[in-house]
């Protein structure tokens, strides 16, 4: 009886421990390099993605800081030497290095965010959050709420990726008044709110009543201006709607915190892949973000209605956002 009993009781063990799934066991090693660290909103949405995917996962993980672009290299190495399982790193800026490291270390798996960038190895995935659609809706909230028919938009660098936020932007604007005069300028940095407040300011001399940035914690000190000469700012990446209260019309949102977490979700459940994987509206990436409590919304329920209407149409495919403008 005690030996059937024990027979039984083993059977009962081996189906449970088949019946969990495998993120119970000792999970994956995980590593973030960021240039600008959890100061920065882009890249502290990218952590909160990677702190999900923890919890979910029961991966291990760590945010590391490289702000010395020329230790971009030996960072990526020192990383996959310690024995991450997986190395994420965030921008450009990473994917020539990623290129040369990857192949060296073919068990670890590279990903880098927020890039279009690709190796030509088995082990390094691109991860890029397109943000002209998101802009598109967004200007349409901007096209809605000027007075001036004059807005601004202020950007990090003339660049191809912060230029598809400038050519959504504007294409939503379009969408609306065709008649807009768009105003724009380059900070050259992302990291300096100080000169991001000065540039709104100087754009707002201009006759601006709405202003949009992409320029990361540059884009800080815009949406300040905009609060301070009580004008209208758009944020992006995430909800900036606490950076000026009341001053914030949209934020159109690159879903780093999602691209991130499905990226993990893949690796786990070994459906990682290398090459380039876009992850937007069609992905399940969430696009904008809207202080719905604003008078403005309130008083104008077209425009959430207007916003409505061209989302379900990018996601049907009856719209296609461009990503290039010729406007600077």
């Amino acid at each position: 009886m005690k030996r059937n009993s024990f027979g039984l009781l083993m059977v009962a063990v081996l189906v449970l421990t088949l019946a969990l799934p495998a993120v119970a066991a000792k999970g994956q090693r995980v590593v973030m390099i960021s240039p600008y660290g959890k100061g920065a909103p882009f890249d502290s949405l990218a952590y909160e993605g990677l702190e999900n995917a923890a919890r979910d996962f029961n991966l291990e993980i760590k945010l590391v800081e490289a702000r010395d672009r020329t230790e971009y290299e030996s960072q990526l190495q020192a990383m996959a030497e310690l024995g991450y399982d997986v190395v994420i790193a965030l921008h450009d800026y990473f994917g020539e290095p990623m290129k040369m490291v990857a192949p060296y270390y073919p068990k670890t798996k590279f990903v880098l965010v927020d890039s279009q960038i690709t190796g030509d190895t088995e082990n390094m995935l691109s991860v890029a959050m397109e943000p002209q659609e998101g802009c598109y809706l967004a200007g349409i909230a901007a096209a809605n709420a000027t007075q001036t028919k004059k807005i601004g938009f202020i950007g990090g660098l003339d660049h191809p990726i912060i230029i598809q936020f400038l050519a959504g932007f504007e294409a939503g604007l379009r969408s609306v008044d065709p008649d807009i005069t768009i105003y724009t300028a380059f900070s050259g940095v992302f990291d300096d709110p100080v000169k991001g407040r000065e540039m709104g300011l100087a754009m707002i001399d201009r006759g601006v009543d709405v202003v949009m940035h992409a320029a990361d914690y540059t884009g800080v000190g815009v949406l300040k201006a905009a609060a301070e000469r009580d004008i209208w700012g758009v944020g992006v990446d995430l909800d900036q709607s606490d950076v000026a209260p009341g001053h914030v019309l949209i934020s159109a949102l690159k879903d780093a915190s999602g691209a991130v977490y499905e990226t993990m979700r893949m690796v786990v459940q070994g459906e990682y892949r290398p090459g380039l994987m876009i992850y937007g509206i069609k992905e399940g990436a969430s696009l904008i973000a809207i202080p719905k409590d604003l008078p403005f919304y309130a008083e104008n329920p077209h425009v959430l209605e207007q916003i409505e209407a061209a989302r379900e149409r990018i996601e049907a495919g009856e719209i296609e956002v461009p990503k290039t403008t010729k406007t600077r």
